[in-house]
């Protein structure tokens, strides 16, 4: 895979060239699967040295934006350091996310949870006109998970909250997006 290096009101060096291949060819070969495309832009403003790349993969793409006030190297040194440390966080939940489809002996114990949708306003009978009434019904699995694990499903749901299985107490928890872009958790209690 060929790398393209781009400089802005930087003259990129034959080294600098030289340096920045075979320390990406390093990580992309200890990191990365099916590379499609791996940019790399140097750019000098005023005192700031900027070393910005950019991997597209198959399964995912990692951008790093680094920046030194001594020299390039050190930014591309720093952007680097910071490639591998997002490559593999990307590559652990990749390999997390494989896993939870059924080498997990944890994920069999899967239960569903009914949750009701509740409608007011229609009447039923006359003394029923103030209760709400059920429009939809929903079975949600209830996973076993850690409490952080459930904090970053949310992030990546498009529901408002997730149902879980607390590892570390064995019970039925929630955890929601609060109105102030907090998380709020319900852990019930019998």
């Amino acid at each position: 895979m060929a790398t393209e290096i781009t400089g802005r009101s930087f003259e990129v060096t034959p080294d600098i060239r030289k340096l920045l291949q075979t320390k990406i060819a390093k990580v992309q070969d200890k990191l990365f699967d099916d590379v499609i495309d791996i940019r790399c832009v140097l750019q000098v403003q005023k005192y700031r040295n900027i070393c910005e790349i950019l991997i597209v993969g198959k399964d995912h793409d990692v951008k790093v934006v680094q920046e030194s006030d001594e020299s390039m190297q050190d930014a591309i040194n720093l952007a680097l350091d910071h490639l591998k440390r997002q490559a593999q966080k990307n590559r652990k939940k990749l390999r997390d996310h494989h896993r939870k489809d059924g080498n997990n002996v944890k994920s069999s114990q899967v239960t569903e949870w009914a949750v009701q949708v509740l409608e007011p306003g229609r009447l039923r009978e006359a003394g029923d006109h103030n209760r709400p009434r059920i429009i939809k019904t929903n079975n949600l699995p209830i996973r076993p998970m850690s409490i952080e694990e459930a904090a970053l499903r949310l992030d990546d749901s498009k529901n408002e909250f997730i149902v879980f299985r607390d590892l570390d107490t064995d019970r039925v928890s929630v955890i929601y997006k609060r109105r102030d872009s907090n998380i709020g958790l319900i852990s019930p209690e019998f």
